[in-house]
């Protein structure tokens, strides 16, 4: 710590004070410690981790009480940012990475669609358990099948719903092993359809899929408690989605079987009903995609506001998240690896080295990881620190106390 060779004190010595050789400085009427920046680096790695590493708020109390020094405030925040410790065990602290992106956008039907499944249905006056869903993501226009199983013949009969399933462009999915299997992407390249994967445990990458999930579930569970009849959920479930298809959507402004096929289906009497050329079925068609890209823009601009653009690079070392937070125990740790990047298959999602077998299975969004930093060349050991720290309590006056008491 060698306080003589201290520039700031030799340069500001009518500021300090020196006492049995240890030299302060005065700060609100209270005399404090006067330390290097090197030296303090290694004084926050100890108390965060003697102290069980309790978050840069704290440590800097802990600290700046005490002692006097620069740039303290960003070194505490680096530590504890940079510490192994910290990023795999704690919820809070770490820097959001990766900015919202768009698949596509869609200009004209089927050009991209996408596929999910929800589940939990069982019991409820039918045999059947899962709602497969397939999405438009010009019209927004919903095909739905209901079935026992998630099998790939279940997949390959709802996308053969659609009117013409050789008009489908890309098909985006999440990695359900009916989809994943052989049978289903043989099936999807003889329709010559592209399939994309989305991120492991990022389910917000088939957004579209995820807010109509709830939309569908909200009206069959409605519509199921106020059904006199007490029919099976099946028979509620296609009774809903045709509801949806017919309903103004809240992003397009018109409603998705209105854009797909031209039908009116406006609340009006058919008495009072106007007929619709085909040129103002295609202006509408323009003002939905125009819609959609504002609502997109707008989604963006929140999303973005408290997140970091960042680009990995391949070969750069990354932790990422555990798995769902439903599928962890309470002190499993919250992140792993960390793993290296083999490559960037778009600006949002990285293939990163896991040692699963499957490509699908080593596909991450950026959004979950926290990147490793590169460490100090030198670094003094805990026994050397821990060494320094006693040197100064004997230099120091009784005056001066550590701020996490004997060790």
């Amino acid at each position: 710590m060698n306080q003589n060779k201290n520039k700031d004190i030799q340069t500001n010595k009518d500021k300090i004070i020196q006492k049995h050789n240890v030299y302060y400085k005065k700060v609100r009427n209270k005399e404090k410690m006067i330390i290097t920046e090197r030296f303090s680096i290694k004084l926050i790695q100890q108390v965060n981790k003697d102290l069980r590493h309790i978050g840069v708020g704290q440590i800097l109390k802990s600290i700046s009480s005490l002692y006097v020094t620069n740039n303290s405030t960003k070194n505490i925040k680096e530590v504890c940012r940079n510490c192994e410790v910290c990023i795999k065990n704690k919820t809070r602290g770490q820097h959001k990475y990766g900015l919202m992106s768009h698949l596509g956008p869609a200009r004209k039907p089927f050009e991209i669609v996408s596929i999910d499944t929800i589940g939990g249905f069982g019991g409820s006056r039918s045999t059947k358990k899962y709602l497969h869903l397939l999405i438009d993501h010009f019209t927004r226009y919903a095909f739905i099948i209901t079935s026992k199983t998630q099998s790939a013949h279940d997949f390959i009969k709802l996308v053969n719903k659609v009117t013409e399933p050789d008009e489908i462009g890309i098909l985006l999915t999440d990695q359900y092993p009916g989809i994943n299997s052989t049978e289903f992407k043989k099936f999807l390249n003889d329709k010559q359809i592209t399939i994309i994967f989305t991120a492991v445990n990022a389910p917000f990458s088939n957004r579209l899929n995820e807010r109509l999930n709830q939309t569908l579930v909200n009206k069959i569970r409605c519509k199921s408690y106020e059904d006199e009849q007490k029919r099976a959920w099946t028979t509620i479930a296609h009774d809903c989605v045709e509801i949806y298809n017919q309903t103004i959507h809240s992003v397009t402004g018109f409603s998705p079987a209105y854009l797909l096929y031209g039908t009116d289906v406006t609340i009006l009497p058919k008495e009072l009903r106007q007929e619709r050329g085909k040129s103002v079925w295609m202006r509408d068609k323009k003002t939905a995609f125009n819609n959609t890209l504002k609502s997109h823009d707008y989604n963006k601009m929140r999303y973005d506001k408290n997140r970091k653009d960042r680009e990995f690079n391949e070969g750069d070392m990354v932790y990422d998240e555990n798995g769902n937070k439903l599928n962890r125990k309470k002190l499993d740790e919250l992140r792993i690896g960390p793993y290296k990047i083999i490559n960037e298959r778009t600006n949002t999602i990285y293939e990163i080295d896991t040692g699963h077998r499957k490509t699908e299975s080593n596909l991450f969004h950026v959004s979950k990881f926290i990147p490793v930093q590169m460490k100090e060349e030198e670094e003094t050991s805990n026994e050397d620190i821990r060494e320094d720290i006693e040197e100064t309590k004997k230099k120091s006056t009784s005056e001066f106390s550590s701020p996490w008491g004997e060790m």
